[in-house]
């Protein structure tokens, strides 16, 4: 049978998909920007629901081809999001705030994701920001889903979506910046939220969702006595009820954690064992009684407990439906578990089992000179100063790009020497020369003084910079109190000098600068060397 196919229906089948991004908005012009340059190139039409601005929020969304609707503030984020919605024409919405960004790169997964098309809503993975650009938590939001089907958001603070159809986990990774805002709006976001959900208690005091986004909130705001009453109402509640609503395993993290900040141990413990026995996979408990068991010193408990968290870890990675929507704080801190694995394998003598986890802490951390301080500082502590230095010298690999240098070295410029030894010994002078001049030397000792400079003219000489060589030496002689007035005309004068300087060192009993020094005369004036000499010199050492 012939079918005649009409052109136009043709067409709109082939078409892609259509993306309106939904918004609501009021005064945000410290990031509206930042949160339409990572997404507009990606998404058909940009819908901003303004409910009463007086900065440049406006200005700045219309610049990106926004279309601006403006709604008066009701004390509703629901009302205002669904308002959003009803202007979308797009086959799907995706919902932003403004102090949010996609990832670089995942937009091409937003469009890829659509095009497939293979459920009706999307969780996407977001990762909250701390001020100083660490991971505060992971989390999945839903937060891309298909537009004409009725979803719509409900509550008036802390809104969720009301989904119809097929989930799924997607790849779109979507950065939340909440916690840099000024003490100011953070205080006012933290009253803000907390008097509305005042206001739904008053109603119905037995509402357990309630409660646990209160304690939720007293929680960011460090008042853990708060958080701790509401958190343990919220858990009578779901016990009385047999409630088993997916929020209940961010509130007993809320609850367990808000004892263990209050040093009640035996409380968090209670709440964190009862956490497992209702969600078996809880991230968070995990890392939080392996911190419990480690500051106990009940190590087989905290290597069990540590143990556990990789393994849920592991599944999380391979399958995010594990975790689901529940906020994860532990996610990110993969390190601090190998940390203490470390600590532990260390306790037990086993140092290379404890390396191999203080290494898998460092690049799980993502290479952090801080990490790399610590365990640095550890092994210091632990008179392990060989182990110590190869960190220190990993500290300050870490902190260059950024032009930083670790706290311990600027504290003990003398490890600068330290760890400039290691690059002379790989064959990088450039590179010693560039540690060695952070060294303060008023910070260091005389014979340390005395070390810096006699390492700065072995890199002079093995970089054929004579005059630099020639001006460390001066510089060198006028310490030891030995006379500048002679000439270079070649290297065995040049190497002469240096002999001379080595005999000064041993005249001082400065035997490891002596060392260095004759090391350094025999490589320029090999035929120099007066054995008999410097024999009966050394003898003294």
């Amino acid at each position: 049978m012939v079918t005649f196919v009409n052109e136009k229906t043709l067409q709109t089948n082939q078409r892609k998909p259509s993306i309106s991004l939904c918004m609501i908005v009021k005064n945000e012009e410290a990031c509206l920007d930042r949160c339409l340059k990572s997404v507009h190139e990606f998404v058909d039409e940009i819908i901003v629901v303004d409910t009463g601005s007086t900065d440049r929020t406006v200005e700045i969304a219309a610049a990106y081809g926004a279309k601006i609707c403006h709604h008066p503030w009701e004390n509703d984020f629901s009302k205002h999001r669904n308002q959003s919605l009803s202007y979308a024409t797009g086959d799907w919405i995706l919902q932003l705030d403004a102090d949010e960004e996609l990832f670089a790169g995942d937009g091409q997964k937003l469009r890829q994701t659509i095009a497939e098309g293979g459920a009706d809503y999307y969780n996407c993975q977001f990762h909250d920001m701390n001020k100083d650009g660490s991971v505060h938590g992971v989390f999945y939001l839903r937060r891309l889903f298909r537009n004409g089907m009725g979803m719509h958001f409900t509550q008036k603070v802390h809104n969720q979506l009301q989904t119809r159809g097929v989930e799924a986990y997607s790849s779109i990774r979507i950065r939340h910046y909440g916690y840099g805002l000024s003490e100011d709006k953070m205080e006012a976001k933290h009253i803000r939220t907390t008097t509305l959900l005042k206001e739904i208690l008053r109603d119905n005091p037995e509402d357990a969702y309630g409660h646990f986004q209160l304690a939720s909130s007293y929680s960011m705001h460090r008042e853990y006595g708060k958080a701790v009453e509401h958190g343990e109402t919220a858990l009578a509640l779901r016990r009385r009820g047999g409630l088993r609503n997916g929020y209940f395993v961010t509130a007993f993290y809320t609850v367990a954690q808000g004892y263990y900040a209050l040093g009640n141990s035996e409380d968090a413990e209670r709440v964190g064992l009862e956490a497992l026995e209702f969600y078996a996979e809880h991230l968070d408990i995990c890392h939080l009684l392996a911190a419990l068991y480690f500051k106990r010193q009940s190590l087989d408990r905290c290597r069990a407990m540590s143990h556990r968290y990789l393994s849920i870890y592991d599944e999380f990675v391979k399958d995010p439906s594990v975790i689901g929507s529940f906020y994860c704080h532990s996610f990110a801190k993969r390190n601090e578990v190998f940390f203490g694995l470390a600590c532990i394998h260390f306790f037990e003598k086993d140092f290379e089992q404890a390396d191999a986890y203080f290494l898998k802490a460092f690049e799980d951390a993502g290479r952090q000179m801080d990490k790399a301080e610590n365990i640095g500082r550890f092994y210091l502590e632990q008179h392990m100063a060989e182990m110590a230095l190869q960190w220190l010298v990993r500290a300050y690999e870490a902190g260059l790009p950024a032009g930083n240098l670790p706290g311990i070295l600027t504290e003990r410029p003398a490890l600068f020497l330290k760890v400039g030894s290691v690059y002379l010994q790989k064959g990088d002078p450039k590179a010693a020369r560039m540690c060695l001049e952070n060294a303060d030397e008023q910070g260091l000792a005389p014979n340390e003084r005395f070390e810096k400079r006699l390492m700065l003219t072995t890199i002079a000489w093995r970089d054929d910079r004579i005059e630099d060589l020639l001006t460390d030496l001066e510089g060198l002689m006028l310490s030891l109190g030995m006379s500048t007035d002679r000439s270079v005309e070649s290297l065995a004068h040049l190497g002469q000098i240096v002999y001379d300087i080595a005999e000064t060192f041993c005249g001082q009993k400065q035997w490891a600068q002596a060392e260095t020094a004759l090391q350094l005369a025999v490589q320029i004036h090999p035929a120099g060397f007066d054995h008999d000499k410097f024999h009966r010199l050394l003898l003294n050492a």
